[in-house]
């Protein structure tokens, strides 16, 4: 009787050590996820030039997902499931140096680092997966993305500016194509840059389609890819709409460029990569189990 009851004696603070190891783990997670989202923020607001109102929303939306989908993965996390390997930390406290570079995007330069750590060394285990696959879309959208687009744009232009202009045909009777230039008077045109361009939200709307799936514990499937596809016409649709805006007159293109019409596209846009998630999930939700 007395060994079993040191056997006892020697299981609790096992149990106890793994439990405060789990959240240990929990609050490293968490304190290097938020640290690297305030540390870029704080960067962007001083070291770049004063953010628009389209800009503070996109920003804040994304990164709110995100931080709101590594809390669901933690509290979803099983029984000592979120233990800490010594490499682990070393990844994660390496990654925090970062955080005091000035410059944003190296402090997600970081995130990639540890993300990719996590899906490599953890991959088949929840609920370090779904942390590496939250971090690393945050830093698709914050610095991949953004670099992609840059190089790519100058190919996707011609695209975007005839889909642009077939649109406009039907809304205006006739428009006029110069390049990237549009215009629907002969005293007035626009040219679609690239900070115009609706394609470099789409990696938002990644990370907000992913953050979406990971908070309700959806795995991604080919209906789930259908529902990203929907939220890029959306997004495409709704950028092309405000450039046409555009046209008509300076006013016009102040409003819809540098007033409360860019923030209206912004919250538009946001809506437009969050609801046809939350309604496919809803559907899903709605369907009864086979098993039943």
């Amino acid at each position: 009787m007395a060994d079993v009851a040191q056997g006892g004696t020697d299981r609790r603070p096992d149990a106890r050590g793994a439990g405060l190891a789990d959240r240990a783990a929990a609050w490293t997670v968490l304190m290097f996820s938020a640290g690297t989202v305030l540390s870029a923020a704080l960067q962007r607001h001083l070291f770049e030039p004063t953010q628009t109102a389209q800009h503070l929303i996109e920003f804040n939306v994304g990164e709110a997902f995100a931080l709101a989908a590594l809390l669901c993965q933690i509290l979803a996390a099983p029984a000592r499931g979120m233990v800490l390997a010594r490499s682990d930390r070393t990844v994660l406290a390496l990654s925090a140096l970062a955080w005091f570079i000035p410059e944003p995007h190296g402090v997600y330069l970081a995130m990639t680092l540890a993300g990719g750590w996590f899906l490599l060394r953890r991959r088949g285990e929840r609920p370090w997966s779904g942390i590496g696959q939250i971090w690393v879309a945050l830093s698709i959208y914050e610095l991949w993305g953004k670099l992609v687009f840059r190089i790519l744009y100058q190919s996707l232009e011609g695209v975007e500016v005839g889909l642009i202009s077939g649109i406009g045909r039907l809304v205006y009777g006739g428009i006029g194509l110069e390049g990237a230039s549009l215009r629907v008077r002969s005293d007035w045109a626009i040219t679609v840059l690239e900070g115009c361009s609706s394609f470099h939200n789409l990696s938002l709307a990644v990370l907000v389609w992913l953050s979406i799936l990971k908070i309700a514990e959806r795995p991604v499937s080919r209906a789930a890819l259908g529902v990203l596809a929907t939220s890029f016409g959306l997004v495409v649709a709704i950028n092309a709409a405000r450039i046409l805006a555009m046209l008509p007159s300076r006013e016009a293109f102040h409003f819809w460029h540098d007033h409360l019409g860019s923030s209206l596209v912004a919250l538009s846009s946001v809506v437009a990569m969050i609801v046809p998630a939350l309604l496919w999930i809803e559907e899903r939700g709605c369907v009864p189990s086979r098993r039943s």
